[in-house]
């Protein structure tokens, strides 16, 4: 399989050199072209947590800035394409692939939060799009990623997806997916209840990810206090009354869940502190930001999670 990724961070190069190292080609799309030739300098190393290393060296990366991705395409198409930029950089990525509007294009969407499948829909109505659940966790250190412990990947296609199912990638799966991402030592799992893993992972991160960034603390402080326990059950049960009145099918035993997200994630930072103290351009939008839309057609008030969206903003 030919297999490209766009969105070189840590998790996009775990992701790649895995999979490059069960013999699929994997080619890395970048921002830039300073990426893509510190990739080709330095090569990739895949550190698991259990000690096994998978080396990409330097000579086998194919790294390129994502501006020459169509005449790739039209050279040699490839089989997938995974999307796994942020939510901050997606309209950026849509810019950057003018050109594959028309193409027969199967892609996996790792992003957080919501609004990203829609937009790519209207931009590329012959897309196959699946979207992708991961609790996988990876850090970059130079030319290493270190795998944080072992997570799970559902991969499943929306009810409502709009892809042409006429084209050439109406055959591909998310089974297919699943099952290359097992073979490259990965727990990949077709769903067909993908809706109700990404509105999980939606509530895990507006709840955990701006409170965190708030406070400057790592995810396993947020239960050290009552007080913080307090505030996140608010967010909690504001955004399952927003969903419950769109109609939005969820679970009992979610609250649990971010619990034990806060337990078994304890030392780490999330993704929203990181961004915070780099200054970076925070997720925020796509995540608190869309509970309070969807609470506005609904007619409801959002005060917790409009709050959240705001401060966060202000920084």
């Amino acid at each position: 399989m030919i297999i490209d990724i766009i969105g070189a961070g840590a998790l996009g190069l775990l992701f790649g050199t895995k999979l490059q190292a069960v013999r699929h080609q994997v080619r890395f799309w970048t921002r830039t072209e300073e990426q893509s030739k510190q990739l080709r300098a330095q090569g990739i190393r895949a550190l698991e947590s259990g000690g096994a290393v998978h080396v990409l060296s330097p000579e086998n990366v194919q790294a390129q800035p994502i501006s020459g991705l169509l005449d790739e395409w039209n050279r040699a198409p490839g089989d997938w394409l995974f999307l796994m930029v942020k939510q901050t950089g997606m309209d950026e990525a849509i810019q950057s692939m003018d050109g594959l509007q028309t193409k027969p294009v199967n892609a996996v969407c790792f992003q957080n939060g919501l609004g990203h499948i829609e937009k790519l829909e209207k931009a590329f109505p012959s897309w196959r799009i699946f979207s992708a659940v991961t609790t996988e966790g990876a850090k970059r250190d130079g030319g290493d990623v270190h795998r944080a412990g072992h997570g799970q990947t559902w991969i499943g296609e929306s009810k409502d997806a709009r892809g042409n199912q006429s084209a050439n990638v109406g055959r591909s799966s998310a089974a297919d997916v699943a099952l290359m991402l097992c073979q490259a030592g990965f727990d990949g799992i077709a769903s067909n209840q993908i809706e109700r893993m990404v509105h999980r992972k939606w509530m895990i991160n507006a709840v955990i990810n701006p409170l965190t960034a708030l406070w400057r603390i790592p995810n396993g402080e947020l239960l050290s206090r009552e007080e913080r326990i307090a505030v996140m059950r608010q967010l909690y049960d504001e955004g399952m009354n927003i969903l419950a009145a769109a109609g939005i099918e969820t679970d009992p035993d979610w609250w649990e869940q971010i619990l034990s997200v806060c337990r078994s994630t304890a030392s780490n930072t999330s993704s929203m502190l990181a961004d915070v103290q780099s200054g970076r351009r925070t997720e925020i939008e796509s995540i608190n930001g869309q509970f309070v839309m969807l609470a506005q057609r609904c007619g409801l008030p959002a005060p917790m999670h409009e709050t959240m969206y705001r401060l966060i903003e202000g920084m």
